[in-house]
């Protein structure tokens, strides 16, 4: 059950309500400009404008949106017609200040507190993530194709843990055509914003304003839908963006949490079992693994983000008690476990998404969207992620939780780079097929795989969930190509935890191994490419313009033994396409005297994870070539049923599979999105997919 202990969620008035908007603002009327063009239309709708104005000066923060929207089709009626504003009632409310339908030139006002409904949604409930945030529901009534609706509503307050330090980045340019983006800023006379941009976004605007006041602007008029990419790095900006924050360090964002997470005494059969572990393992590195285990083991994943939740971990008792928590509260009991028997442990703040660049983001309180632990021990940085389910491999070969850079929580802190990622070898394939002495006997697939690093983890992890489903997957993977599948012998499992080794093998027939030629009585056989078509997977592109996300550095391979009823001959080949940090291989050779047993091995090995844009082409490239050597297919010419003498060397083939089996090998790009969501929901309050262009 989630805990939510002192998350009061009352406030003094609505949380909702109706009034003007306050003499800061300007709101002038709008007048739709021209009739829009095609290239203006999305999914039914105009966007004509998009207005962001935001006032610091006061008691609390009031951020004001406007957004006018014309309908141009059915498929805009829903989106146009119907509002829905998150926000968390512990310190946020919302004030409409208009909701307008314009239809031939006339304006009708809508009371959104008359439909309005307020609910709590909890959207990742199913994820163990609750955020108490409240959902402002309000359908406007008759709107029609034609009719322009005009928005406009403020959100109050920001996160008590941000006090007056201020931090917010927005989109100038969109995933669709829009006819205006401002953002208007007002601070004190003497205040001063860092402001970033990207991809040539407006220029800052500044003036003093008659009530002493200072006015920071943005403008961008008539700009493009601009596309996405497909692996982009997470890190890269694709549209026109700016930031603006208060000044600080990374030594004072550092101070605004390192307090919530001060060591504190362990509940006391806590503190026994750390005392058994002390007396049992005398060597640090052996204790620190054993305690991010028994972490990472202890604790069902859960997040309460309700108010400053989000940024403030709970006492080290209450998690212990609860066996639940977040990144912070794991990262927190993990360190304290640490602290406890004196090894140099602290809770470090990471970004999933632009840990990358941090180096060149303005330091601000919402930049990061992840807790871990740092541990130095002699000499060396370890950077352990408590939240991962437990780990195999000793303190030099468990797979560690680096981001780019990383914010220690300690006095005096600055960015440390996490360092590069080794490259390791994740899996390793031995598969032979044989063959039956008819086009119609079934064949035998036996297929051994030993896997290692953060692969090995996420294996052992599906065998202990659900070992039947991942026999299940295994088997309709083979089904989808030759046909019935018999499992001849169960799953072998061979695990060294303590080497982070684990070995499967897989025994099975395969009820229908050859294929009839098209064209003639001849029979084919040929293995599915599970190696180069999983890991190369970014498809050509014209100009490409972002960086290409590789995955985690890696080392793979796939040996294929085909065991044949009569002698092939075999030209062979081996062949190798590289390019600077990519490699790939591909060698096909006669296994036996006879020429009854061909031998295909492949090999793929990435050392970086990220690829320029202006090296995309030399890598699309690699990847047509390895993509044509990926396989080879066997053809035997057939006589009554029965094989011929012999036959012509096999070919390489381009049979390749789908993204099945091994399609979650780049699953940290998963994880990296999946927390980067989460923490943008967390950290900006506010949803206005149904309002707002898609950026």
């Amino acid at each position: 059950m989630a805990d939510f202990s002192n998350e009061a969620q009352s406030v003094d008035e609505p949380h909702v309500r109706l009034a003007p908007a306050g003499d800061w603002t300007e709101l002038a009327p709008f007048e739709r400009p021209r009739a829009p063009r095609d290239e203006h239309v999305d999914n039914g709708r105009c966007f004509w404008l998009s207005d962001t104005q935001i006032d610091l000066t006061g008691p609390e923060r009031v951020w004001l949106t406007r957004t006018v929207s014309e309908v141009t089709g059915p498929d805009g009626l829903h989106d146009a017609a119907q509002i829905d504003l998150d926000f968390d009632p512990t310190y946020e409310r919302i004030v409409f200040h208009h909701v307008r339908v314009i239809r031939d030139g006339l304006t009708r006002e809508v009371d959104p507190i008359a439909g309005l409904s307020v609910f709590r949604r909890e959207r990742d409930l199913e994820r163990a993530r609750y955020d108490g945030r409240l959902t402002a529901h309000i359908v406007v009534p008759d709107v029609r194709v034609g009719d322009i609706v005009d928005l406009a509503h403020s959100s109050i307050g920001a996160p008590p843990i941000f006090g007056d330090r201020f931090s917010a980045e927005w989109s100038f340019s969109w995933g669709c055509w829009v006819g205006e983006t401002r953002v208007r800023v007002l601070t004190a006379a003497d205040s001063e914003l860092v402001v970033q941009s990207w991809n040539d976004a407006p220029e800052t605007l500044t003036r003093q304003l008659p009530d002493g006041r200072r006015e920071w602007q943005w403008r961008a008029s008539d700009t493009a839908a601009v596309a996405g990419e497909p692996d982009a790095a997470c890190w890269a900006r694709r549209v026109m963006r700016v930031k603006a924050c208060s000044p600080l360090s990374w030594r004072d964002v550092a101070d605004a949490f390192r307090g919530q997470y001060a060591p504190e005494p362990l509940p006391e059969d806590l503190e026994t079992e750390v005392a058994a572990l002390e007396a049992e393992v005398a060597d640090p590195a052996q204790r620190a693994v054993r305690l991010l285990r028994l972490t990472q083991s202890a604790l069902r994943y859960q997040a309460v983000s309700i108010g400053d939740g989000g940024f403030v971990p709970r006492p080290v008792a209450r998690i212990w008690a609860l066996r639940a928590g977040d990144c912070k509260d794991a990262s927190r009991l993990l360190a304290t476990l640490m602290q406890r028997i004196g090894l140099d442990a602290v809770p470090a703040l990471v970004d999933t998404a632009r840990g990358w660049t941090l180096r060149d983001e303005a330091p601000s309180l919402n930049l990061f969207n992840h807790c871990i632990v740092r541990l130095r021990l002699d000499g060396r940085d370890y950077w352990l992620d408590p939240t991962n389910y437990r780990q195999g491999g000793g303190l030099d070969v468990l797979h560690q939780a680096r981001y780019g850079w990383a914010l220690p929580l300690i006095a005096d802190a600055d960015l440390v780079h996490m360092g590069d990622e080794p490259v390791r070898e994740v899996f390793a394939v031995d598969e032979t097929y044989t063959l039956g002495s008819t086009p119609v006997e079934p064949a035998t697939l036996t297929v051994t795989t030993s896997f290692g690093a953060w692969r090995a983890d996420a294996v052992r992890r599906s065998l202990e969930s659900d070992r039947a489903g991942l026999v299940r997957g295994y088997i309709e993977h083979y089904s989808r190509y030759y046909g019935e599948v018999t499992e001849l012998q169960p799953l072998e499992v061979h695990d060294d935890l303590e080497a982070n080794e684990l070995r499967l093998t897989e025994r099975y027939r395969l009820g229908r191994a050859w294929e009839k030629h098209p064209d003639s009585d001849d029979v084919e056989f040929g293995p599915v490419d599970d190696l180069f078509g999983q890991h190369f997977t970014t498809a050509r592109s014209a100009r490409r313009r972002l960086p290409i996300d590789l995955g985690l550095p890696r080392q793979a391979s796939w040996s294929t033994t085909i065991r044949l009823p009569v002698a092939v001959d075999v030209n062979g080949w081996d062949r190798r396409f590289a390019m600077p940090g990519i490699q790939a291989v591909s060698r096909h050779e006669q296994a036996d005297p006879e020429g009854r047993e061909v031998k295909l091995v492949r090999s793929a090995r990435f050392e970086r994870q990220f690829l320029p844009a202006d090296e995309a082409d030399a890598y699309f490239d690699l990847r047509d070539q390895a993509l044509r050597s990926a396989g080879l297919t066997v053809t035997i010419g057939v006589t009554n049923g029965t094989f011929n003498a012999s036959a012509p060397a096999p070919p390489a083939s381009k049979r390749a599979a789908k993204p099945q089996r091994f399609a979650w090998l780049k699953s940290a790009n998963f994880w990296r999105l999946a927390w980067l969501a989460f923490w943008a929901l967390v950290i900006l309050g506010r949803s206005l997919a149904a309002h707002m262009p898609r950026s």
